[in-house]
């Protein structure tokens, strides 16, 4: 060997204990310092894959924290229904993940009865106030307010959708008794959990969007101005209290009851008398009701996919981008082409010209999301891809339903505090259910230990454009349009996939790709929530930044430039939850981006139950 090719050797082992050295000295810095923000995926504030947590048997459970995944798997064994164990998760999560979800916030279920062979959806999305008016996000001058400062403004707040949402599940599908679905994140809010590293990211996000507004924000989750010790339990004592109100006194309790009295206090005290906000008040809290509806399903090849309807714009793009990959794909296909990578990226972009266009509240005009999703006006829209070339930023079609509404397409938000679980229980009984507090941490107020969201930032801050209204524009008792969209996949009648995820616009594009690994190219769920994921903006292409993309990846990047696709590389906020029928067992993965744990009741002592962390 020459004395060259030992000294660059040697060089080369230098470079590399170099960066070691560098990203164990990040790791020990304060999160603040490298947490940043990513507003195309605000969530994505670990940026490094964990191993992936996964278990098979006859009852799965997947959430986003171990905590609840264990919890409410006991739920289970205790004779609770899938029902009972989403009551006990999403309740948990309060606790231990409130920059995601919580009782301040909202919610989307889909549930599958196995015993009367019946899917509901359930909306449990927050509403605008009834006193709500059009220029709630326009500045004296007819400009938007900041989207920043708007979500820790009292107007974001809109009337929480989650406990009417739990209540109605539980009086349908209980069978436990529904305090005894308390009892798990009470003790936890009371004595205390390790804060998990993602917890503590947060808050350090939730510091860079603005916490100056919410000295109550900065006593629970900075106290004295430092993140938690992971050293020492972290409590939160008036959530504990909120949740054994509410376990006692039930719905009621949390619209009508003292809990209601004590939100709005709260929501008083911040007003600024010089300028009044516009915010909920106690008849919005007394008159909320959850909304049944019919889920929206379509066929995909010999599978029938079904998620929510509108308010969702999530289900439609789903089931939209689906069909159009359906037309143009070719049997043989992989996540190791070029072909499948654009067409699926064109797939998306056309579904969400469409979705910014056409969806908002029912309650306002009729939405035409049948017209949307059907193979006549999926297969107009697909003649507009391209093999050879993208196009950048695509306007929206004309669905049948829609020939009398002349509306402007809404810009796209930023969205982040979101959760996502599924549950498969003994009897057969499927949840797929996700859950919001819309930015992380939501708008950083709080009552009675509740993280209160900001969703009413997902309407359109512009009510009109040119004349022409908007359909998520702002209105009383108004829903915001939302990309949440829980997934029951069927075969021959009977469920096989229950699939979602948090990552605010982002989600159908993670729900859509996994899908296509799960149906098209038959991956196991710990495969198909792993493996690199692509998004779009009507003019860019993003590219998962976890490692470099190896060959054939690196062919397929340069493949996609040379197609025309503007690419961008970050680190998604994807959080998704699986289970699938494979075999006569059911098998659940976590995605490994977050923190999330699959676990399950075996058939026997002798089946697989693995939960790797």
């Amino acid at each position: 060997m020459s004395k060259i090719s030992i000294t660059q050797k040697f060089q080369r082992r230098i470079k590399k204990l170099k960066r070691i050295k560098k990203f164990v000295f990040l790791l020990t810095l304060p999160v603040p310092l490298y947490a940043q923000v990513n507003w195309n995926a605000p969530e994505s504030v670990i940026g490094e894959q964990r191993e992936i947590s996964f278990a098979s048997g006859k009852a799965v459970v997947v959430t986003a924290n171990s905590l609840a995944s264990d919890a409410a798997l006991r739920t289970l064994k205790k004779g609770g229904s899938a029902m009972d164990a989403v009551i006990t998760a999403q309740t948990v999560l309060a606790v231990v993940e409130p920059q995601s979800s919580g009782l301040g916030g909202g919610g989307f279920l889909l549930y599958w009865d196995q015993g009367k062979k019946s899917l509901q959806a359930i909306d449990g999305r927050e509403t605008a106030s009834a006193h709500s008016k059009k220029d709630t996000w326009l500045k004296p001058n007819g400009t938007p307010v900041p989207w920043l400062n708007a979500t820790s403004s009292l107007s974001a707040i809109g009337v929480p959708g989650t406990t009417a949402l739990l209540w109605e599940g539980h009086r349908q599908f209980g069978n436990l008794p529904w305090e005894a679905n308390f009892r798990e994140s009470i003790h936890l809010a009371k004595e205390g959990f390790i804060p998990s590293p993602r917890f503590l990211q947060s808050i350090s996000l939730a510091k860079q969007i603005g916490i100056t507004h919410s000295p109550t924000f900065k006593s629970l989750y900075l106290p004295n101005g430092r993140l938690p010790s992971q050293k020492v339990p972290f409590r939160n004592q008036s959530l504990a209290l909120t949740l054994t109100r509410l376990a006692k006194g039930g719905v009621s309790e949390f619209y009508r009851g003292a809990i209601s009295k004590e939100l709005i206090k709260d929501l008083q005290l911040h007003q600024n008398n010089k300028i009044p906000s516009q915010t909920i008040t106690y008849e919005d809290l007394a008159n909320y009701r959850v909304h049944i509806r019919k889920p929206i399903c379509q066929q995909y090849r010999s599978w029938r996919i079904c998620s929510m309807p509108p308010p969702s714009g999530g289900g439609v793009a789903i089931l939209q981008a689906l069909g159009t990959y359906e037309l143009l794909s070719k049997k043989g296909w992989s996540d190791q082409t070029t072909n499948h990578w654009h067409i699926l990226a064109e797939s998306l972009r056309i579904a969400d010209a469409d979705r910014s266009h056409w969806i908002g509240d029912p309650i306002d005009w009729p939405i035409p999301a049948e017209g949307l999703i059907s193979k006549s006006y999926i297969e107009k829209r697909s003649k507009i891809i391209q093999f050879e070339r993208t196009i950048l930023s695509p306007l929206p079609g004309n669905p049948k339903g829609s020939e009398s509404f002349n509306l402007a397409s809404q810009p796209r938000t930023s969205e982040g505090g979101t959760t996502h679980l599924v549950v498969v229980d003994l009897q057969g009984n499927i949840a797929s259910y996700t859950g919001s507090v819309e930015t992380v941490f939501g708008s950083r107020h709080i009552s009675g230990g509740m993280i209160l969201n900001n969703q009413l930032t997902d309407f359109s801050f512009l009510p009109n454009i040119k004349g022409k209204p908007i359909a998520n524009r702002i209105g009383p008792n108004k829903r915001p349009m939302s990309s949440m969209s829980p997934v029951i996949v069927f075969r021959d009648g009977r469920p096989v996939i229950a699939i979602g995820s948090p990552g605010g616009w982002l989600i159908p594009h993670y729900v859509t790709t996994a899908l296509i690994r799960s149906l098209d190219f038959e991956l196991p769920p710990s495969e198909v929530v792993s493996r690199k994921l692509l998004a779009v903006q009507p003019n860019k292409i993003l590219l998962e930044k976890l490692k470099n993309w190896s060959y054939p990846q690196s062919k397929i990047r340069k493949d996609l430039k040379a197609l025309g696709h503007q690419i961008k590389d970050i680190h998604f906020s994807s959080g998704l939850a699986l289970i699938q029928w494979n075999k006569g067992s059911w098998h659940g993965a976590a995605d490994p981006r977050r923190e999330g744990k699959a676990v399950s009741l075996p058939f026997n002592d002798n089946s697989k139950n693995r939960s790797d962390k």
